[in-house]
């Protein structure tokens, strides 16, 4: 049993992964280019609205901080069911 605990906490791990990697690129996209567009009508634009620019890029990062934190729990817990089952 301990080895399907295991599985399942590499597959969050994996998970956090995509997420952290997913939300740090697209907070880089928005850096790059200066708009932050859903892809619905208007978009956030760096040159109109700097301080709503700066928040939503800042709450990207902190996503992908999160995410990233949630990859080292993974990591953990992934550890520890290993060596319980080992």
């Amino acid at each position: 049993m301990e080895w399907l605990w295991a599985a399942i906490s590499v597959c969050w791990t994996i998970g956090a992964w995509v997420v952290a990697r997913a939300v740090w690129a697209m907070a880089q996209s928005w850096s790059a280019s200066g708009m932050v567009d859903s892809g619905l009508a208007g978009g956030l634009s760096r040159d109109a609205n700097p301080v709503g620019f700066a928040l939503a890029r800042g709450a990207a990062l902190l996503v992908a901080g999160l995410a990233l934190l949630f990859v080292a729990i993974g990591i953990a817990i992934t550890l520890g069911w290993i060596s319980r089952a080992l």
